[in-house]
């Protein structure tokens, strides 16, 4: 794997049912770089949670030190975590890979991306519904999203508009529209609306949970990735990160609770 290789469109599960761009200011050639390298490494990590790690993957992996897998810069803490564990992983497989270790991988993917062993549903609806379901409001509002750039779940059956791998792939198609600055834009509402409002728990819940460094590794990576990329897009696509008010510090009509109102327990002295 070099960065210069692409992942090839026809993988994914999005599909284009119509094509036309919005021209917007024309974005600098180290912009249209960037951006390119962008798509590129959602891709990859669209790929890596898309199917269980075969040994020819695996040994593809281990070619290229896990810091020059992706274009973008990666910074923060979790990034940092992430990037040491999935080269911890990689170096303590069997080279090749033993059947043991395949069936290991195997029997893992299985347990987050099919049958919800670790009860961390790989889409957003359970996380964001209030009665924590499949395929409610926001499986339809994400679908929404895909129709205006005149894209499609390629089969619902088999896997949800609000799945993460959709997700990754939308955003890719996103930052791909190098001639579309409102893109970026939407890119960044996107994130803030949808994957990063459950993702984060999501990847907290598995890596604890999993059998295998490897998926540790991936989940812990794609959870800095996003929240790296997410803070590149406040440069440049000039869209500040919202302050969002846990639901917790909330009182029934919505109104955020004033921790001065909050100082008398019944029962217990006040403290001034």
């Amino acid at each position: 794997m070099t960065r210069s290789q692409s992942y090839r469109r026809d993988e994914v599960a999005l599909t284009c049912s119509s094509t036309g761009k919005d021209c917007f200011a024309k974005p600098s050639e180290a912009q249209k770089l960037l951006r390119a390298e962008i798509s590129d490494d959602l891709l990859l990590l669209a790929m890596l949670h898309d199917r269980e790690p075969q040994v020819s993957l695996i040994e593809e992996l281990r070619k290229v030190p896990v810091e020059n897998w992706f274009g973008l810069k990666m910074t923060c803490g979790t990034s940092q975590t992430g990037l040491e564990i999935m080269s911890a992983a990689l170096t303590a497989f069997s080279s090749p890979l033993s059947e043991v270790e395949c069936d290991q991988l195997a029997v893992d993917f299985a347990n987050i991306y099919l049958i919800h062993t670790y009860r961390a549903s790989p889409t957003e609806s359970p996380w964001l519904d209030k009665d924590k379901l499949e395929r409610q409001g926001p499986m339809f509002a994400i679908a929404e999203n895909y129709l205006r750039h005149g894209l499609a779940a390629s089969d619902r059956q088999l896997r949800s508009d609000d799945h993460l791998v959709l997700q990754l792939q939308f955003l890719s198609h996103l930052l791909a529209e190098i001639d579309n600055k409102g893109s970026l834009q939407e890119a960044a509402h996107f994130m803030d609306e949808h994957i990063l409002r459950w993702f984060g728990e999501f990847a907290e819940r598995v890596a604890g949970c999993c059998q295998t460094p490897y998926y540790a590794a991936l989940v812990t990576l794609t959870n800095g990735y996003l929240e790296d990329l997410r803070d590149m897009l406040v440069t440049l696509a000039d869209e500040p990160r919202p302050v969002r008010i846990a639901e917790d510090t909330l009182n029934p009509e919505g109104q955020e609770i004033n921790s001065e109102d909050e100082r008398y327990i019944p029962g217990v002295a006040p403290s001034w």
